[in-house]
């Protein structure tokens, strides 16, 4: 079974020779959000609360400086260290959200402790990848067609002309790859890919008439529309067990890996977020056919069953569909009763399509040390 993600014992900041590394924000995180008694915890150690925050805030600060602006994760400026450790720690606090867990730590999910840490965060990340979403397009009501099919159109070629849509990694994977690199991209898969349909029903919430039904019928979907063994979170760990492999720790994960299901998450657990949501999801079932068409095609190649990946060829076809039925009854059905909600859902479709440039750049890379 997938196993969800465990977080890492890593140092924070790296102090200088004959300093003793700092214990990760993430960690010290995990330990406090285990407390059955946050507030005690907090009380005992008169400024822990203040100084997790400040480290915090200087976590942001190495990880996402002011001033700086990137289009493509190679920029030599970025400390990769720091917004790994970053991801790390804003995940801990993410997944009170959206998981069971076995300790008490979804007890503390809106703490004000909680809440403060998250939003310390998330400024100055939210900050940067808006910034780049909004570098080379004009997202402002006067740029973006007013009319809502119009609206559907251009999201749809946004998407599509975006250097994500014909990204070199799916040539490598349908026709380079060995076995053993397409076998890591898949563990690498395992991270992000078992949620959608959970994020889906945190983004209805709130929404009415046509695109409440079209997310209905989407999330129907992700269910195998009622059959157990169609789920689609079933297909996927179907498919990691019969190659026999198994989702990385968070120590595995770069923060390409990690910032792309932070993404997916702050979009839906927000409700500030609702149209970024939109956008978010929507260029998931647009981009997706073409990554999930050339990872059939490669393990066909390699010689890997098709009823293996019959996760990857399922959703090659229904995302297809899901696509079409996102741009009709979510995004123009959106903006014909909200027409507010264009700057929102345009940011997040880019938003989704750039981390996932950040993650398909980095798997690229690093397949070949595989």
């Amino acid at each position: 079974m997938l196993k969800s993600i465990e977080l890492p014992n890593v140092a924070l900041v790296k102090r200088s020779d004959g300093e003793r590394s700092l214990d990760s924000l993430a960690d010290r995180l995990a330990v406090l959000l285990d407390s059955p008694d946050l507030d005690a915890e907090l009380d005992r150690d008169v400024g822990l609360e203040e100084g997790l925050i400040h480290l915090a805030r200087d976590l942001g600060a190495a990880a996402y400086p002011a001033g700086r602006t990137t289009d493509r994760r190679t920029a030599p400026w970025i400390d990769h260290g720091a917004r790994t450790d970053f991801h790390r720690a804003l995940l801990v606090l993410y997944k009170q959200h959206v998981q069971v867990a076995p300790s008490g730590r979804n007890a503390h999910q809106f703490h004000p402790f909680a809440c403060r840490m998250m939003r310390e965060l998330e400024r100055p990340w939210e900050r940067e990848f808006l910034r780049r979403a909004h570098r080379d397009s004009s997202l402002t009501s006067d740029a973006l067609p007013g009319d809502p099919a119009e609206f559907a159109r251009w999201y749809q070629l946004a998407a599509f002309n975006h250097p994500l849509y014909e990204h070199d990694l799916y040539t490598f994977l349908a026709s380079d790859a060995t076995r053993s690199q397409l076998e890591w991209f898949l563990e690498m898969e395992c991270a992000g890919e078992a949620a959608f349909d959970d994020l889906v029903a945190l983004a209805q919430v709130g929404t009415r008439g046509e695109v409440k039904m079209e997310m209905a019928c989407n999330y129907w979907d992700e269910m195998g529309r009622g059959r157990p063994q169609a789920v689609h979170t079933h297909l996927f760990h179907q498919l990691i067990d019969d190659l026999r492999i198994s989702a990385p720790d968070a120590s595995a994960l770069p923060w390409e890996v990690l910032s792309g299901i932070n993404l997916m998450i702050w979009s839906c657990i927000h409700r500030r977020n609702v149209f970024r949501a939109q956008g978010v999801l929507g260029a998931v079932e647009l981009l997706a056919p073409q990554r999930c068409t050339r990872v059939v095609h490669g393990a066909t190649r390699l010689g890997i069953r098709k009823k293996t990946v019959v996760y990857y060829g399922a959703h090659a076809i229904i995302d297809v569909g899901h696509a079409e039925g996102w741009l009709s009854h979510v995004i123009e059905a959106q903006v014909r009763e909200f027409p507010e909600s264009r700057v929102a859902i345009a940011e997040g479709l880019l938003a989704r399509a750039d981390a996932s440039l950040d993650y398909f750049d980095y798997c690229l890379g690093a397949a070949a040390a595989h």
